[in-house]
C-alpha cells in the first residue's frame, strides 16, 4: 500500500509539474484578454458614436435619394403626358390633312426641280460644235 501511495504522490507531483506551463499560458492569455477588453472599452464609445453618425448620414442620403427619384418620376410622368398630347395632336392633324394636299406638294416640288434642271441646261455654256 505504501508503494501505491508513493506512486500516487509521484503521479500527482508530475501532473502538477507538467500543468505549470499550461497554467502560465492560461494566466498570460487571461492577462492579454484583460488588456484587450480594457482597450475595447476605451475605444467602444467612439466607435459607437461613429457608427451612429454613419447610420444617420445613410438615412439622410436614403431620404434625399428617395425624394429625388420621386421628383424625377413626376417629371417623367409630365413628359409622357406632354408627348401623349403631341402624338394626339399629330394624329388629329394628319387625319384632317387630305392626301391630295401632300400629293400636290410633291408634284409641285417635282415641277420646280424639273424647271430648275431645264433652266440650268438651257443657260449653261456649251462647247462650239465644229460642222464641216
Amino acid at each position: 500500500m505504501e508503494t501505491f501511495l508513493i506512486a500516487l504522490s509521484v503521479a500527482v507531483v508530475l501532473i502538477a509539474v507538467f500543468s505549470i506551463p499550461f497554467f502560465l499560458q492560461l494566466w498570460r492569455t487571461a492577462k492579454s484578454m484583460t488588456l484587450t477588453l480594457q482597450l475595447l472599452n476605451q475605444n467602444l464609445p467612439g466607435i459607437l458614436k461613429n457608427l451612429e453618425e454613419i447610420t444617420t448620414n445613410a438615412n439622410r442620403t436614403t431620404a434625399i435619394v428617395t425624394r429625388e427619384v420621386e421628383e424625377l418620376s413626376r417629371t417623367i410622368r409630365k413628359l409622357q403626358g406632354t408627348l401623349g398630347l403631341l402624338v394626339g395632336i399629330e394624329e388629329i392633324v394628319r387625319r384632317n390633312i387630305h392626301l391630295t394636299f401632300a400629293h400636290k406638294v410633291r408634284t409641285s416640288m417635282a415641277v420646280v426641280k424639273g424647271a430648275r434642271v431645264f433652266l440650268d441646261h438651257l443657260l449653261s455654256r456649251r462647247p462650239a460644235i465644229d460642222c464641216k
